[in-house]
């Protein structure tokens, strides 16, 4: 290819570019829905000149590249084919963090990828009609972007485009935006630092040292920051503190651990969880308790180690068992571990039953509640062909609730109710009762499963403990602020599960008083299994039947995690960034002001378990 025609290329190239970054520019208005408007001239300079900076930048790199590659390959089909390609999926992928951004307010990251890959649809639950309408967006974005590469290639080939006068003007936009959130962050502009979030891959200009020399800094705010600040946790950890002192009782009694994914405090009744609701007649009932997180990975985590999920990767990378599981084990339980989602994906075989020999990690079907029936059956199974003479411990993980799944000829006891859901369709006007109607019908239909348990262990009853609790909550929009699902605040329809527990030759008691996973494995340890330990040796939790009143909840994981207490919730970010809510309501406290001692308690408990340095 000539000299003329790779400077025609290269023209091109800028004109295609710079259409698409118009294109870019309108998409990402839609990350401006689910957050508050700016209320000040300062905060929209830094929205408008930031915006255009990050977003010019990332569309600037993709333009160095192909341009690199004119020069390189010098064939005028390639290149063009090349750009189409590569703007027409990154397009797509822009559009579809959008939607990621406005339900969870957080963008496609390592963890949604890996998901992605390993979990396949048992985490992600689509039905075909969105799939569709996914496929048919990508085809749309490609169809246009080719007409739009025709007509720029006929109508404007022999006129020549710089993209200097345009890089000069981003230059500018880049100037102000990084000027503003350098000085916004050393005065602790909250208002306008939290609008660098609401782009992908946005890494905005910071320096506190620097700004300090010319005596531009909030001291007292950096101050409580610094104390704020998380340390990252090394891939170590002390846990137990101290050894585990217990002895087998003379009656043994066998466990069954029963977990709904996605089940939230509300939804449990005698008219949606009939069996359940049966079995609470004869159990102590936890009426204010919650996960340790409001996500499965760290929600169970802090189920079975009893310590906040900050702990997850130093655990991961040791592939450390919980101590629950080792005393389990060494008491010579029987295991009988069913999950209807794959427990590989997040890495249960590597943690929670890292020493589980010969571990069921899959379940039989393509659609939650498939492998809903799967698990009833194995565990029907399981259970009536055992070694009677030893106690056992089984877990049961229903994922129909999570997934929206039941059978299409399941009765349908809550209407109206969708068949299949449009994630797409999503935001604040979105009329949630056919879709919450739909997620009742799953907790209803797992019930009916739970109901053949029941029935199956019913004469083991008597010298067999039964938990049932939820991983996590769900939300549908109740705070109307876009919050669709989970994973995404720490309110309480998100942290907030049912806790049921069957004791034998208990007397049955309701607890109002507020209770988490982190009890859970003290509970067992302590009144079940013959440990004389301190709950603090293992546990950020006590044992339920013995608890003292805690002012303050820590609910998260490593770089995202709450507080809490009185009355509100405190979420921090690893940087000691933060913000307060209403516990009930969930709206911000704009002018709330943080209990330092409350938080700095809260941050001890995430060091706690760290190993020391020798």
């Amino acid at each position: 290819m000539s000299l003329a025609d790779k400077n025609a290329v290269a023209s091109w190239l800028n004109r295609y570019l710079l259409c698409n970054f118009v294109l870019v520019l309108l998409i990402s208005l839609r990350y401006l829905s689910p957050n508050p408007w700016p209320q000040d001239l300062l905060s929209w300079l830094f929205l408008l000149s930031y915006g255009v900076a990050q977003l010019g930048f990332l569309t600037l790199l993709l333009t160095a590249c192909l341009h690199l590659l004119n020069k390189l390959i010098g064939s005028a089909i390639i290149i063009r084919s090349l750009a189409i390609i590569t703007v027409s999926l990154g397009l797509s992928l822009l559009l579809a963090d959008t939607f990621v951004y406005q339900q969870y307010r957080f963008h496609f990251n390592a963890i949604v990828f890996e998901l992605l890959v390993e979990g396949g649809t048992e985490i992600f639950s689509f039905s075909w009609q969105l799939w569709t309408m996914i496929v048919l967006i990508i085809v749309a974005f490609f169809a246009a972007q080719w007409g739009l590469s025709e007509a720029l290639w006929r109508k404007f080939n022999d006129k020549p485009l710089a993209l200097m006068p345009y890089v000069k003007y981003w230059a500018l936009f880049m100037l102000v935006g990084h000027g503003i959130h350098t000085w916004a962050d050393a005065m602790f502009k909250k208002e306008i630092t939290s609008q660098a979030r609401y782009l992908p891959l946005s890494y905005p200009l910071t320096a506190k040292s620097f700004m300090a020399k010319f005596g531009v800094m909030n001291i007292e705010a950096q101050k409580q920051q610094a104390l704020l600040k998380q340390k990252k946790v090394k891939s170590s950890i002390n846990y137990p503190l101290q050894p585990m002192q217990c002895q087998t009782p003379e009656n043994t009694p066998n466990i069954l651990l029963i977990v709904l994914d996605s089940w939230r405090a509300d939804m449990m009744d005698a008219d949606m969880t009939p069996n359940m609701f049966a079995l609470g007649e004869q159990s102590d009932v936890f009426n204010a308790h919650h996960s340790g997180s409001n996500n499965t990975r760290h929600g169970m985590f802090s189920l079975f180690y009893g310590i906040p999920g900050h702990y997850w990767q130093p655990v991961l990378d040791l592939q450390k068992p919980p101590v629950l599981m080792q005393e389990l084990k060494k008491q010579d339980y029987e295991f009988g571990i069913f999950a209807s989602a794959k427990l590989t994906s997040p890495e249960f075989d590597q943690t929670l039953f890292a020493n589980v020999d010969n571990l069921r990690t899959h379940s039989t079907g393509d659609k939650p509640y498939q492998r809903d029936l799967d698990i009833t059956e194995d565990f029907i199974d399981w259970h009536s062909k055992r070694d009677s003479n030893k106690p056992y411990f089984s877990y049961m993980l229903y994922d129909a609730a999570h997934g929206f799944s039941i059978p299409k000829d399941f009765p349908r006891k809550y209407q109206p109710s969708l068949d299949d859901i449009n994630y797409m369709a999503l935001n604040d006007d979105y009329d949630a009762e056919p879709f919450l109607n739909l997620y009742k019908n799953a907790i209803h239909f797992i019930d009916i499963e739970l109901g053949k348990v029941l029935a199956q262990i019913d004469e083991q009853l008597d010298n067999t403990i039964v938990i049932i609790t939820g991983d996590h909550g769900k939300e549908f929009n109740e705070s109307k602020k876009g919050y669709w699902g989970h994973n995404s605040n720490y309110s309480d329809y998100q942290t907030r599960v049912p806790l049921l527990i069957h004791w034998p030759q208990r007397q049955q008691e309701m607890y109002d008083g507020v209770t988490s996973h982190y009890d859970i494995a003290p509970t067992l340890l302590t009144d079940a299994l013959g440990c004389t330990n301190d709950s603090k040796d293992y546990s950020s939790g006590q044992s339920l039947f013995s608890k003292t009143e805690q002012p303050w909840l820590l609910l998260g994981r490593d770089g995202n995690y709450a507080i809490k207490e009185n009355g509100r919730i405190n979420e921090m970010d690893r940087y000691g960034n933060f913000t307060i809510f209403d516990a009930t309501t969930y709206q911000e406290i704009p002018k709330g002001k943080i209990n330092m001692q409350v938080v700095l308690d809260a941050m001890e408990e995430l060091r706690r378990f760290n190993a020391k340095k020798k």
